[in-house]
């Protein structure tokens, strides 16, 4: 048999060799401002959901980036913790995480009745923190 080359990177992103932690939530108080401002609140829909995340992070001063989705199967997102591939413990992330936000009625049975996101960014900076 021939030695084939690996699949690409988007087709294989790898299996999860260390963790990060953020946890989203829509206590957040980043969250409950974005819903204010977008007059959430003031239209009656209190309910809040964070129904995606995306973290985009990299290894090497962004040389290189990479973006995990909460929605990609197996979802690499459990509680806050980031399952990254390629990514030593021990090794420093630079990262920043998109979430999608989404509203409701509280007597409102529909998923959602308007949706936005928002970026966690430590104010442009990012956010550092060591592989485990």
């Amino acid at each position: 048999m021939p030695n084939l080359p690996p699949p690409p990177a988007h087709l294989n992103p790898g299996v999860p060799t260390a963790m990060i932690h953020f946890l989203v939530h829509p206590g957040m108080p980043e969250v409950q401002k974005y819903a204010q401002e977008q007059g959430w609140f003031a239209s009656g829909f209190t309910v809040l959901s964070v129904p995606w995340l995306e973290l985009h992070f990299t290894t090497d001063s962004w040389v290189t980036s990479h973006v995990l989705k909460s929605t990609d199967v197996p979802c690499p997102v459990i509680n806050g913790w980031y399952y990254l591939p390629n990514v030593n413990t021990g090794q420093l992330v630079e990262f920043a995480v998109q979430a999608g936000i989404s509203c409701r009625a509280p007597q409102d049975n529909s998923a959602s009745r308007d949706q936005g996101s928002i970026w966690f960014n430590n104010d442009g900076a990012n956010y550092t923190q060591i592989a485990r």
